[in-house]
């Protein structure tokens, strides 16, 4: 059973990703801006979900809903939304043409995909606890 929330998951987020990333080329002529938007956005969801499940176990059954809900939710839906291989390849692309660009881009990529978990950690805990 984890394995089907595990595709399913995946399957909207992949198609989500696809969705946004093909925006950003209709906007703004390139993927880029769509990859960040993606991984950060997801970083952020990453901590939401974290901060939720991690403050909901009270027993057995709530383990299973747990262990279900992060296989739907991190594994599933935030793997199949995120992508460090299309990160990694614009990167080399800038590489070549525009170094300076590339860096900032993998600045940016992994900072502010850091503090989205953490905002997302800080809002899941808000969201428990009020």
């Amino acid at each position: 059973m984890t394995w089907l929330l595990v595709a399913l998951g995946g399957a909207v987020g992949a198609v989500l990703r696809f969705w946004l990333t093909r925006w950003s080329v209709w906007q703004v002529g390139h993927s880029r801006v769509g990859t960040l938007f993606v991984n950060i956005t997801g970083a952020l969801v990453l901590g939401i979900v974290v901060a939720l499940l991690a403050n909901t176990v009270d027993g057995e059954r709530s383990a299973i809903a747990i262990k279900q809900s992060f296989a739907f939710f991190e594994i599933g839906l935030l793997g199949g939304f995120t992508t460090f291989s299309t990160f990694a390849i614009e990167v080399r692309t800038l590489l070549h043409a525009q170094p300076l660009r590339a860096l900032g881009y993998v600045l940016a990529s992994v900072l502010l995909s850091f503090l989205g978990l953490i905002l997302g950690y800080i809002l899941g805990g808000v969201l428990v606890y009020g």
